[in-house]
C-alpha cells in the first residue's frame, strides 16, 4: 500500500496524505451517518436531550467548544467512541486499505487506541489549538502512536485545516505554551495540509499539529481512527487490557464482511487475532468502550 517514498516522508515529516484511500460511496454513507449523529447529539453540553426533545444515549461522548465565554453558546467539536454509536463507522474500521495503511508502518502487531469524529460546524466550527497527541506517562518516547484521520468533505484554510509542523516529531515533547508565547498562533515552520474528499493524512501522535475555527459555511468533519505499535504499549498496559483493545479489529473486520456492501473486497487478516469469536452484545459493548490506550 504504502511506497517506500510515503514511508520515508511519514519517517521524516511526522506525517503523510493518501489521496483517495476512500471510496467516494463509502464517504457517501458516512456523510450521512455523520450528519445523522449530529442530528441526535445533546444540545449543549450535560444535556441529555437532542434539539428534537429525544433521550441521547451515552451524552458524555459528545464534546462541546464555549463561544461565549459564559458558555450561553455551545458548538459541537467532536463525538468519542464512535464505533459505540455507529454501525457504518464499525464498518469503516475494518477497511482494509486503512488497516494496511498501519501494518506498512507498524509490522502486523499493531493495536487501536482511540476513536473519535472531529465536527467543525458552518460560521462557527471551534479551533484546536496546536498540540501533540496523548500524555507522554514517562517522558518523550519516540514513538507513541499514530492517527488516520478520513476527511468526508474538502478541508482547505478557509473552514480550518490541519496544520502541521513538519519533522517536529522528532522534538520530543515540546513546550508549546512557550512556543505560542514567542510567536502567537501562526507558529513558524508550519504548513496547511489541504486535502479532499476521501483523502486520509496519517500522522505521528508526537507530531505538533492544530487548526483553525472554521468561519466557511462549509461542513469540515474528520474520522480519527488511532493505532499504537503493541511494544510501545507493555509497559503501560496489562496484557488483558492489550487484548481488549486488540479484539476490536476483528470485530470491525467481520462486521464489514458480513454486510455484504463490499463484495469484491478481500477483508484484511489481522494477525495478532485472525478471528472476531462469538461475543454477546454486553461483551462487544465493553470492547467497543474500552478505555483508550493512550501514552
Amino acid at each position: 500500500m504504502l511506497t517506500s517514498e510515503q514511508v520515508e516522508h511519514y519517517r521524516q515529516n511526522g506525517f503523510i496524505v493518501m489521496e483517495r484511500l476512500i471510496s467516494l460511496e463509502e464517504i457517501a454513507i458516512l456523510r450521512a451517518e455523520v450528519n445523522r449523529m449530529i442530528e441526535s447529539a445533546p444540545e449543549s453540553r450535560g444535556a441529555h436531550h437532542d434539539r428534537s426533545g429525544r433521550p441521547v444515549q451515552f451524552p458524555v461522548d459528545y464534546s462541546f467548544t464555549d463561544l461565549d465565554p459564559d458558555g450561553s453558546r455551545q458548538v459541537l467539536n467532536r463525538i468519542s467512541w464512535q464505533l459505540a454509536h455507529s454501525e457504518v463507522m464499525f464498518r469503516a474500521y475494518g477497511n482494509p486499505k486503512l488497516l494496511e495503511v498501519v501494518e506498512n508502518l507498524y509490522g502486523p502487531d499493531f493495536v487501536p487506541f482511540a476513536e473519535s469524529t472531529v465536527i467543525k460546524m458552518p460560521e462557527d466550527g471551534a479551533p484546536f489549538t496546536w498540540h501533540q497527541d496523548g500524555q507522554f506517562r514517562t517522558g518523550p518516547q519516540p514513538e507513541r502512536g499514530i492517527n488516520l484521520g478520513i476527511y468526508l468533505y474538502p478541508s482547505n484554510e478557509e473552514n480550518g485545516c490541519l496544520f502541521v509542523i513538519p519533522g517536529s516529531q522528532k522534538w520530543g515533547q515540546a513546550d508549546i505554551a512557550g512556543i505560542i508565547k514567542e510567536h502567537g498562533e501562526q507558529l513558524p515552520g508550519s504548513d496547511p495540509v489541504p486535502v479532499e474528499p476521501g483523502d486520509v493524512i496519517v500522522h505521528s501522535r508526537n507530531l505538533i499539529h492544530g487548526s483553525f475555527a472554521n468561519h466557511s459555511s462549509d461542513l469540515r468533519v474528520t474520522v480519527y481512527f488511532g493505532f499504537h505499535h503493541r511494544p510501545s504499549l507493555e509497559e503501560f498496559f496489562e496484557k488483558k487490557e492489550i487484548e481488549k483493545r486488540s479484539r476490536i479489529i476483528p470485530l470491525a473486520i467481520r462486521k464489514r464482511r458480513d454486510s455484504g456492501l463490499f463484495p469484491d473486497e478481500q477483508p484484511y487478516h489481522y494477525q495478532p487475532l485472525p478471528e472476531a469469536g462469538d461475543l454477546e452484545s454486553d461483551e462487544i459493548d465493553g470492547i467497543l468502550r474500552a478505555t483508550p490506550s493512550a501514552i
